[in-house]
């Protein structure tokens, strides 16, 4: 599960609170879909809340998850009055659909009523608080009244901002964790043979065995080219724990997740405050993965300035770290892949030739499924077999007509696309035993792979897929039109590039 401090500690969260502290007077809290506060060591910025807390915690976090409560029937913004008298805004917290927590906005007063304010301050001196402290912090707060509608509507689209981009950290760490997890289970489980995660038996595919075979006792740079879902890092995953550096560490690392600063600190390592965020020292990647495997993905997504750096650290195994001077020396097998032509890349000049022909020693090209469909009983059959072993259920089997119609369709989004229908179907064929041809999607049993465009998709479709398919078709001409620049797609369909990489592997859209 996604860890709260991770977010509440990070350099954006901790300038959107300085400002809405700086702007209005307000603290931001986080808490879980439990109504748990997170973040419990990270001290509230007014003296008045501050002091309340630390006297009485229990009843102020108590009553603030009765409140929270309603968050699971509304996804709407509400405020409510604290313990202590005080204006609080919920904001809730949404992950595809799912609620997952609460952001809480604080430490406002409303106009003052002498009758009501005097029973809060007996209440609180109950507390064991002098009323003149109680007094003086109360007054230091800003009064919710004295704001005119104009900054009102400024803090509620402040809220707004902060929330968005919370919500896009928790899904790329949610997304981090199970890089992780699925990383765990190759080493764990997949590899613990020979090349057994690999399927197929076609003509094309044994040529890729036939390549395995041959460089399994060498380290040269691997360059992997293929489809989005073809199975690249299992490929690498494979190369590594078939080669003389078995027994060393295997590293992943995404180059689209990061800007060239971010990706030269996770790459190389930076020292303590050589940028913003670096409050102290880190190891980079290269020197974890000393002595064993370091697998980039999507390396035509790297900025230009971090191949350079790249190429040195191939050439001749040295580096610098992020703000260091002392060179830094590493023994580590390099194996890139890329689902874009590299070779177009060099050509428009956003990837380094002297780079491309440095990787380029050892090419192997993972097919689209397309082009091996022979192949597609084999992986439905490993596919049930898999799920059945994870979870303990009854192995199913599939009907020849199911695999005969699954064979005619084109799957765009390849093995990744087959895989997750396997698990779909195992789901919603219920309690037989047989995956039939009536299970099977529409887009499958109708043998049809073109994408629906505007004016000519399905009637009867709802508007959500519909809308789905519009959008799929707007970010695929413009993924298109920029040659895959993630950079400059986002910016150009308003979206950060984590959004963009979602779409891309939620609609399956993968560069010819």
């Amino acid at each position: 599960m996604v860890v709260w401090n991770k977010i509440i500690e990070s350099h954006v969260i901790r300038m959107f609170r300085k400002v809405s502290y700086r702007w209005w007077g307000i603290d931001i809290q986080f808490f879980d879909e439990y109504g748990d506060r997170e973040g419990k060591n990270i001290s509230l910025q007014n003296s008045f809340c501050r002091l309340i807390h630390t006297k009485r915690t229990r009843s102020c976090l108590q009553n603030c998850k009765r409140y929270l409560r309603k968050l699971n029937k509304s996804q709407r913004n509400f405020s409510f009055e604290c313990y202590a008298g005080i204006q609080v805004l919920v904001v809730p917290l949404f992950s595809k659909e799912k609620y997952v927590g609460s952001m809480i906005c604080s430490g406002m007063r409303l106009s003052k009523n002498d009758a009501l304010h005097n029973i809060k301050m007996k209440k609180l001196k109950m507390l064991g608080i002098k009323k003149s402290i109680l007094e003086h912090t109360y007054n230091e707060l800003n009064n919710l009244n004295d704001i005119s509608d104009i900054s009102k509507e400024y803090l509620l689209d402040f809220m707004k901002l902060v929330a968005k981009d919370v919500m896009e950290l928790y899904e790329m760490l949610l997304e981090k964790e199970e890089a992780i997890r699925r990383h765990e289970m190759l080493q764990e489980k997949i590899y613990k043979e020979k090349y057994k995660a690999i399927i197929g038996n076609s003509p094309i595919i044994k040529e890729v065995f036939d390549t395995l075979e041959l460089i399994e006792n060498y380290e040269s740079p691997v360059l992997v080219e293929g489809a989005s879902g073809t199975g690249k890092e299992l490929l690498s995953v494979a190369i590594h724990y078939n080669s003389p550096r078995k027994d060393g560490m295997f590293v992943m690392q995404n180059c689209s997740a990061f800007s060239d600063t971010l990706l030269s600190s996770e790459l190389f390592g930076h020292e303590k405050g050589s940028f913003t965020d670096a409050t102290s020292f880190k190891k980079g990647i290269f020197e974890t993965a000393n002595g064993g495997t370091l697998f980039l993905d999507e390396i035509g997504e790297m900025d230009i300035k971090a191949q350079s750096k790249l190429l040195r650290v191939l050439e001749d195994g040295t580096f610098y770290r992020v703000g260091g001077s002392e060179l830094k020396r590493v023994d580590v097998r390099v194996i890139v892949a890329t689902n874009r032509d590299l070779k177009k890349l060099v050509e428009q000049g956003l990837f380094r030739e002297d780079l491309y022909y440095r990787i380029n020693t050892i090419h192997i090209v993972l097919p689209p499924l397309r082009e091996r469909k022979e192949d597609i009983k084999l992986l439905v059959e490993h596919f049930l077999k898999t799920h059945t072993e994870i979870y303990n259920t009854e192995k199913k089997d599939i009907s020849p007509d199911a695999i005969k119609k699954m064979e005619a369709y084109n799957w765009p989004g390849n093995i990744r696309e087959l895989r997750n229908l396997v698990e779909r179907l195992i789901i919603l064929s219920g309690k037989n035993k047989t995956i039939e041809s009536k299970h099977l999607p529409a887009e499958i049993t109708t043998s049809s792979c073109k994408k629906p465009h505007v004016g000519n998709y399905r009637k009867d479709l709802i508007l959500r897929d519909a809308l789905k398919f519009f959008e799929r078709d707007i970010i695929e001409g413009k993924l298109r039109n920029f040659n895959w620049n993630k950079t400059t797609v986002s910016m150009e369909l308003g979206i950060s590039r984590a959004s963009l990489n979602k779409k891309i592997e939620e609609y399956n859209i993968y560069s010819n």
